[in-house]
């Protein structure tokens, strides 16, 4: 799953629709959150100034390729609504793994590996 903060506009790389296929055809679900105004507006930050605009569609349709969701947050606390829906959507599964054997085949290789080595350093090799 991917949660993408974006206003839409590709601006380089390579086809967002076609990268949103590749996702898909590997079980990925985008779920798109559009920021922006659709009219596009200049926005200003740490002396930069950059020209935004929302590409609705274009978001829409990666959603919609991925079994995904659209979602539009004009503001910060659209925003946070969007996360708490998010978040109450996803369910996290906790799982044990046993990893003991792991080790334990590990440590077995290397007492193998210095048993052998110390036969061959001290010509004990038949």
């Amino acid at each position: 799953m991917i949660i993408l903060l974006t206003d839409g506009q590709r601006t380089t790389g390579s086809d967002s629709v076609q990268a949103a296929r590749l996702a898909a055809d590997r079980g990925v679900r985008i779920y798109t959150v559009g920021i922006g105004t659709t009219a596009g507006e200049s926005i200003a930050f740490d002396g930069w100034s950059m020209h935004v605009r929302l590409d609705e569609e274009t978001l829409k349709t990666i959603a919609d390729v991925t079994r995904g969701e659209y979602f539009y947050a004009g503001n910060a606390l659209d925003l946070k609504k969007i996360y708490q829906t998010m978040n109450a959507r996803l369910v996290m599964e906790t799982k044990k793994t046993e990893v003991g054997a792991f080790f334990s085949a590990a440590a077995g290789l290397l007492v193998l590996l210095a048993a052998a080595l110390s036969l061959a350093w001290f010509h004990r090799v038949a």
